[in-house]
């Protein structure tokens, strides 16, 4: 039986890592950056489903959840050709705008 992992990709760092882990599983399983099966994927049985979810017979969308006080790398990954693999509800960003400005206490109450 097939299991799903969820990512969280938090803040600046693991936002970063989290998009160069999505670029290198979509190349490891033939996905292109809008999350559609390359022709030469279609066959066998690489278990996509357990860092994806299949939106429609060929829609791949990342199991991924983002999160991040300051939006630069966030706008970043969704100005990229990678744009269209995410999926907008999973994407959460501060308010404020402004990050924590590396204050704990500050990222705390937000």
């Amino acid at each position: 039986m097939p299991r799903e992992i969820i990512t969280l990709q938090l803040g600046q760092c693991g936002n970063q890592i989290g998009f160069e882990f999505w670029k290198q599983l979509c190349a490891e399983h033939g996905i292109s950056p809008e999350g559609i099966v390359e022709e030469f994927a279609t066959e066998g049985t690489d278990r996509k489903d357990v860092f994806f979810y299949q939106a429609d017979d060929e829609h791949y969308i990342p199991r991924a959840v983002l999160l991040d006080l300051e939006p630069r790398v966030i706008h970043s990954i969704l100005n990229s050709p990678y744009a269209k693999l995410y999926n907008p509800e999973n994407i959460y960003l501060s308010e404020h705008g402004g990050g924590a400005g590396n204050n704990w206490a500050s990222g705390f109450s937000q």
